[in-house]
């Protein structure tokens, strides 16, 4: 088991709650659990490690955002503690051992905060009405949030996250995850042709294998740099024009009207809009003209105001 503490509970609240989930993306319906628990004690969330669930209810999973993302954003909730447990260490039990074993045995949970939603136990085959009967048994009570849903009453959902973001559709994917969209990793080094040969350097980024990639194209964004937003555009996708498609989607950011060398530094980059689609052009010139043109229109289209919240972590609970 992996245990991540980002800061001592409060010594005056002696009262410990875990929320219980996958948490991918950290989206509304989320959040509106974690505030539940953090209102009420020390809020410990139980979740899984990403690259130890390939698959969830028997489906490939393609996850928002890696764990270190998921760990910073539940930190920023008001989590107290991330257990991050292994995927594989769980999927054999049923429920009756599920709660036994883990939640009472070894993480001594008194009180559990759940999304209405919540399945468990192998093959997911428990939901909320079993938790609450093993809670009676064995000693934890049991608070169930209704979901969010949004204004066709649909619940919010993170494979309905997912699928926004595979289309291209970064605005709504934001409005629903209650914070842009984020790339967070280090940026690595590329073959210098953006900067060389186009006139406008890239900080590149790589996607994790089983991470789902944001629809391949071009997106208004903001690069942190020092705790200030700059103004950038991100393209997204494989490079056609150089590589004829054959290599792997990555993120390339160009900061508008900043220099500086980014190579091994953690870089968060917000998507705010998208352009335009990803697109094979016939030269390097007509490709740079194009990113000279992408680079006018990101001009127009966002303000300094344009980021959904100053910092795309902080948390408005529904």
């Amino acid at each position: 088991m992996k245990q991540e503490l980002h800061e001592a509970p409060n010594p005056d609240c002696n009262r410990i709650v875990a929320v219980l989930g996958v948490f991918d993306g950290v989206h509304l319906g989320h959040r509106r659990v974690l505030a539940q628990a953090v209102a009420h004690g020390a809020c410990h969330v139980v979740t899984f490690a990403a690259d130890s669930m390939p698959s969830k209810q028997g489906k490939p999973m393609r996850y928002i955002y890696h764990d270190e993302q998921k760990r910073r954003l539940l930190s920023t909730c008001g989590a107290d503690a991330v257990f991050a447990l292994p995927f594989g260490e769980l999927a054999t039990l049923d429920g009756d051992r599920y709660c036994r074993e883990i939640l009472r045995d070894r993480l001594q949970i008194e009180q559990v905060v759940v999304g209405e939603d919540y399945r468990f136990g192998r093959n997911a085959v428990c939901d909320v009405e079993d938790l609450k009967h093993y809670g009676k048994k064995y000693g934890f009570t049991v608070n169930v949030v209704p979901q969010v849903r949004d204004e066709n009453n649909v619940p919010v959902s993170s494979s309905q996250i997912r699928f926004l973001l595979e289309s291209g559709e970064i605005t709504r994917a934001n409005q629903l995850l209650g914070a842009d969209y984020q790339i967070l990793t280090h940026v690595v080094t590329g073959q210098g042709l953006a900067g060389k040969v186009l006139g406008v350097p890239t900080a590149n980024q790589a996607f994790e294998p089983w991470q789902c990639i944001p629809h391949r194209g071009v997106y208004a964004s903001f690069a942190e740099i020092n705790d200030i937003w700059v103004p950038a555009i991100t393209n997204i996708g494989v490079r056609p024009t150089v590589t004829d498609g054959k290599a792997e989607p990555i993120a390339e950011t160009h900061l508008i009207d900043w220099s500086g060398d980014l190579v091994g530094t953690l870089l968060p980059v917000t998507l705010c809009k998208f352009i335009r689609p990803e697109q094979q052009f016939s030269s390097m010139d007509e490709l740079a003209a194009q990113i000279r043109r992408d680079i006018r229109a990101r001009q127009h289209l966002l303000p300094a105001d344009g980021i959904l919240t100053e910092d795309p972590t902080v948390i408005e609970y529904p």
